[in-house]
């Protein structure tokens, strides 16, 4: 009698067996994770990865071996998410307040006194590139820029009004001065500043190895006609674009006051308070301002 080898073949270690049970309990003892046919394999890891992803934590991915875990877990893991959220709103706040703290200790620069240092290459080279608008365009980067608040010296709240409103920079509380007079302290303090670059470009050779020739040589032009800015016809549209421009700017000097000087019974400065000062006939210079700045 020949030897029945079955129809059923364990395909892990090769055993026949002459029925599907016989198989079947084979593999459930000796090969757990597989089931075989013969014909077909099963695989049950498929299985399990659903399992384990079902008792997976929602908020924080860790894995349980129960329901009942996952539930009590997940409880407790709403007080951990909800501690990580206000850690991270006190340090965000702690951030907030450094600035605001570090804003407040701001002093504001004199005019005429801000450092070369607060400027990048990329500032200068810019405000050179401008030829003769180069003492406009310098105190336009030197102070009317949000990166540099401590020279946020001056503005007006109307163009037509004889004031400047700057801050003393010895009490840091904001005064009154008249335009004119003041427009000439603005002149000098930007001329003076591109001197400083001019002196710098002669006696630092890694800062005049930074400056191009061509640059080098529109600031000398400069230098050079300095004479030029105090004629009157150049004197009248430097006054204008200054006026322009503090105007322009002045919500931006006005909050950075605001750090600085606490408002406490007055503001800081009343947009309208130059309004009992204009004068109808004042054409941003009178006749006898015209005659001292020929």
């Amino acid at each position: 009698m020949d030897i029945h080898h079955g129809s059923y073949s364990c395909n892990i270690c090769t055993k026949n067996y002459s029925s599907y049970k016989s198989l079947w309990n084979h593999n459930k003892k000796y090969h757990p994770t597989e089931v075989n046919t013969g014909k077909h394999e099963v695989n049950i890891s498929k299985h399990k990865v659903n399992t384990k992803s079902q008792y997976m934590c929602s908020k924080c991915n860790k894995q349980l071996s129960c329901k009942q875990s996952k539930w009590r877990h997940e409880k407790s893991c709403n007080k951990v998410t909800e501690n990580k959220i206000q850690i991270q709103n006190n340090i965000q706040n702690n951030i907030q307040n450094n600035i605001n703290n570090n804003q407040k200790n701001i002093i504001i620069n004199q005019i005429g006194r801000e450092p070369l240092s607060s400027l990048q290459i990329k500032d200068i080279l810019k405000i050179v590139n401008d030829g003769y608008n180069m003492p406009i365009s310098c105190i336009k980067k030197l102070n009317f820029s949000n990166e540099l608040p401590e020279n946020h010296s001056f503005c007006t709240t109307t163009l037509e009004g004889k004031h400047f409103t700057r801050i003393n920079h010895k009490t840091q509380k904001p005064e009154k001065i008249n335009k004119v007079d003041f427009i000439n302290e603005i002149l000098e303090s930007s001329l003076r500043f591109i001197n400083n670059i001019s002196l710098m470009i002669e006696f630092d050779e890694d800062f005049n190895k930074k400056i191009p020739e061509d640059f080098q040589n529109k600031i000398k032009e400069i230098m050079d006609n300095q004479h030029k800015f105090h004629e009157y016809r150049n004197k009248r549209a430097f006054f204008n674009s200054i006026n322009d421009m503090s105007y322009n700017f002045k919500d931006l000097i006005l909050d950075t006051w605001k750090l600085i000087q606490p408002r406490e019974n007055e503001p800081i400065c009343d947009e309208n308070s130059d309004e009992l000062l204009i004068d109808e006939n004042f054409n941003y210079m009178s006749s006898d301002d015209e005659d001292n700045i020929v």
